[in-house]
């Protein structure tokens, strides 16, 4: 007397559940697909943002977010024992960090006075065992305390685009396994220890920093709040911190 409903399966649970591949799916549904799947790329970005200086728009993260997920979606084979999710988030993530290291945001003038403060501040971390103020590097490099300011920020653009940031991530224990080969989680894990380990050659402030912002996912604003200093000090002890990670770092392993 009562027909039998036949349930309704999205496109997406057929695809997570590794029924179809993506190219099977007209297009209407590989839409569907993607539009199930664009909350993990806001996700990843907001992570991100967090980290990168404001001059990195959420927008362009999102953006080559998108194309990190359409990439994986296409390559993702249904038959393999990895999860999806964790497939794409690492296919995602790579795509917003090649984003990332594609950009030269400093101009010549920048990248010459980011090398003369840099080079103020090892001179001066040398003789007095800290970091100098700004007023201490401006009086150093006869600059004016703005200059000093806007030179701290491209450092810290700098520094959040190289590679060294990669290395700084894996200071947090989101997605230790990776779910990629066996191989690879092995790599991965390897370079994990040996980070940690170059943590102890850090100072009590520069690791609560690292901790704070990687692990904790704080933003300078609330870091900034614990110690009492102003965002743009944050900046750059977190700067400084990276780099005294990754010159421990290639002194014992090398890039």
């Amino acid at each position: 007397m009562f027909a039998c409903l036949r349930k309704t399966v999205a496109p997406w649970q057929l695809f997570e559940e590794g029924r179809k591949s993506f190219q099977e799916f007209n297009a209407k549904e590989q839409e569907s697909i993607v539009m199930e799947y664009l909350p993990k790329v806001r996700y990843l970005a907001q992570i991100l943002k967090k980290r990168l200086p404001a001059t990195m728009e959420y927008n362009e993260l999102i953006n080559a977010g998108v194309l990190g997920l359409l990439d994986a979606l296409n390559k993702y084979d249904p038959s393999s024992r990895n999860a999806f999710s964790t497939y794409a988030e690492n296919r995602i993530n790579g795509a917003m960090k090649d984003e990332l290291r594609s950009r030269d945001p400093l101009s010549r003038g920048s990248r010459t006075l980011v090398k003369l403060l840099r080079q103020a501040q090892d001179t001066y971390e040398r003789k007095y065992g800290r970091i100098p103020s700004e007023a201490e590097l401006a009086r150093m490099c006869s600059l004016s305390v703005e200059e000093v300011r806007r030179g701290l920020t491209a450092m810290e653009q700098q520094m959040e685009t190289q590679d060294m940031y990669q290395l700084a991530e894996t200071l947090t224990n989101d997605g230790l396994g990776s779910g990629g080969t066996p191989c690879n989680n092995a790599i991965r894990d390897e370079v994990v220890e040996h980070i940690r380990g170059c943590l102890a050659e850090l100072n009590e402030r520069e690791q609560f920093i690292l901790s704070m912002s990687y692990v904790e996912e704080c933003s300078l604003k609330e870091i900034a709040s614990v110690l009492k200093v102003s965002e743009g000090r944050v900046s750059q002890l977190r700067s400084q911190a990276i780099r005294h990670l990754s010159d421990c770092y290639n002194r014992r392993y090398g890039r």
